[in-house]
């Protein structure tokens, strides 16, 4: 799904970012993936230090989808390593958005995938399948609803109501 330039996309739905139907999350993540920019429909996950749900929806063919994951901003260990990245990249996923961290950079960057992170970190998460898939999360102060639409690039990050153009 080719992605539209996040800049224009304010400036031509200004109306859409001052009724709040278009947000765009504080710049707190950094970029990684060969993928520097992409967009999609999202599908929302909470988590905590655990990946077990991440992985289950990263088995499921993406669509073109945006994972955002919502990991409490965790600064304890990675939610997303390079497997997870392959998988994604092979299932079709446009990208994945992790509060909280990811490691295998080298990997990850070499995958066709988009992928923004608050950081990296070398320890992998546990393994206990806690979390909640397709409800509101809050990033960065911002609520995420399953089903909207996420714009990334170069210049930063928005969430859309409806899939947007120019």
């Amino acid at each position: 799904m080719a992605s539209l330039a996040t800049a224009e996309l304010c400036d031509s739905n200004a109306s859409l970012v001052t009724k709040g139907d278009i947000r765009v999350l504080p710049p707190i993540f950094n970029m990684y993936g060969h993928c520097r920019a992409f967009s999609g429909p999202i599908v929302t996950l909470k988590v905590f230090e655990d990946n077990v749900l991440v992985r289950e929806l990263l088995e499921a063919p993406g669509d073109g989808r945006v994972l955002i994951i919502d990991g409490g901003g965790s600064m304890r260990c990675a939610l997303v390593g390079g497997n997870l990245a392959q998988l994604a990249q092979n299932m079709g996923w446009a990208g994945i958005l992790v509060n909280g961290c990811i490691r295998d950079v080298d990997e990850i960057n070499a995958c066709d995938v988009g992928v923004r992170a608050l950081a990296s970190h070398p320890q992998k998460s546990y393994k206990k399948g806690n979390g909640e898939k397709h409800i509101p999360v809050n990033i960065g102060g911002i609520i995420i609803h399953d089903g909207e639409w996420f714009y990334a690039d170069s210049d930063g990050i928005l969430i859309s109501k409806t899939e947007l153009s120019i």
